[in-house]
């Protein structure tokens, strides 16, 4: 290595309560920003509990359900349907889009082992009828034959255990008391074990949207029913407040409930956020540390200077201090995370990783030592004083 670079490596060793705090709250800054990232990873990575923003800004959805007060809803009539979805077509039309049927037909449980109860799917699972894979450019083609269910969730297609349920299944006869057995996953009882599914990365991500899609070649063979939820507008483009409006006004005559983009943040939110609070937590370390270590060796820099070194070689120690406490913080920061998630997750090394945004995690491994070093070699450089002479301490 250059003279320089081992000087500063030199440096930290030999001052090491110094350099050994500033490791450790490095260290402790990436584990905090990389534990952050694996929890949101995790949790939003969730194919059954699917969290995140509800739709995107183009998405407005009506639905067919009326409030009654109290928390209950009824279904508009087949007449009120009817005239809602011909206004709803005159709206479509004015965003350059065609207002696109959901229906449902059937619903998704994850039975688990048999001490654990079932746990249901999030969210809708609509008919994927040819408008609707139309509208995001879905073809017959792309679907695999004897395919029972489309989805976009990460996940879902390995899932074991899953069953598809409609019609009757489940209902009582009689009174229920809530404490009824969960009847065996048959044909004959409306349920069926396993369903073929299929990834298509094609459909929209949002809560609300319809991203996960029962096809119609499984409402054909299993005799389902499917029952009209409302209506999808996909606009080419964001939805003006002007646009917004027009719909609610439109929901409001007709006493049913319209559903636009929320705030709900997303995982690349959550996981920016945590990675520039830890690299900001550390950048501040650095910077105290590396002031604190370089005045510890004011003497040998002024030796150096004295001897002939240059501003650049000065720039060179300070900017591998930064670089070897940034890289080594951040890879003992982000092993420390990773071991502390495998354990709390309870998952594959290969699974959490898969999870992780990639680009999160190269702004902490290489970003964090990079820029540091960048800034040492700007800040640092120049000439320390009475080089002449001993200063008085």
């Amino acid at each position: 290595m250059p003279v320089a670079v081992r000087i500063a490596l030199r440096d930290l060793v030999r001052y090491r309560a110094r350099s050994g705090a500033a490791l450790a709250a490095t260290t402790f800054a990436v584990f905090l920003a990389m534990a952050i990232c694996i929890v949101a990873s995790t949790r939003f990575g969730n194919p059954l509990n699917w969290i995140g923003p509800n739709l995107s800004s183009s998405q407005l959805i009506v639905y067919t359900q009326q409030s009654q007060g109290d928390g209950q809803m009824t279904q508009l009539s087949s007449a009120q349907t009817a005239r809602l979805a011909g206004e709803l077509d005159s709206l479509a039309a004015s965003l350059h889009t065609r207002s696109v049927p959901l229906e449902s037909a059937a619903t998704l449980y994850q039975t688990g082992t048999p001490e654990n109860s079932p746990s249901n799917f999030t969210g809708f699972v609509y008919v994927a009828t040819p408008q609707l894979l139309a509208t995001y450019g879905i073809k017959a083609s792309q679907i695999a034959p004897g395919t029972d269910i489309l989805t976009m969730r990460p996940g879902l297609e390995g899932l074991p255990h899953m069953e598809m349920t409609w019609g009757t299944f489940g209902s009582c006869s009689g009174r229920c008391t809530g404490n009824e057995p969960r009847p065996p996953c048959t044909l004959s009882n409306d349920c069926v074990a396993n369903p073929v599914m299929q990834t298509v990365s094609i459909l929209p991500g949002g809560t609300s949207a319809p991203n996960t899609v029962i096809t119609e070649y499984a409402v054909r063979k299993y005799h389902m029913q499917a029952q009209l939820n409302g209506w999808l507008l996909q606009a080419p483009a964001p939805l003006t407040a002007t646009q917004t409006s027009a719909a609610r006004q439109l929901a409001v005559a007709y006493g049913v409930m319209i559903e636009t983009k929320s705030n709900t943040p997303g995982l690349g939110e959550f996981t920016g956020g945590a990675t520039a609070l830890g690299i900001v937590i550390a950048f501040g370390v650095l910077a105290a540390s590396v002031g604190l270590i370089r005045s510890e060796t004011a003497r040998d820099l002024r030796t150096l200077t004295a001897a002939g070194a240059s501003s650049r070689t000065r720039r060179t120690i300070t900017a591998a201090t930064t670089a070897a406490l940034g890289l080594l913080g951040a890879i003992l920061g982000m092993a420390g995370a990773v071991i502390a998630g495998l354990a709390w997750a309870h998952s594959s090394l290969s699974t959490m990783l898969g999870d992780l945004p990639l680009s999160d995690v190269l702004i902490l491994l290489l970003g964090l030592p990079l820029i540091a070093a960048v800034a040492g070699w700007l800040l640092a450089g120049r000439e320390p004083p009475l080089i002449a002479r001993q200063p008085i301490e």
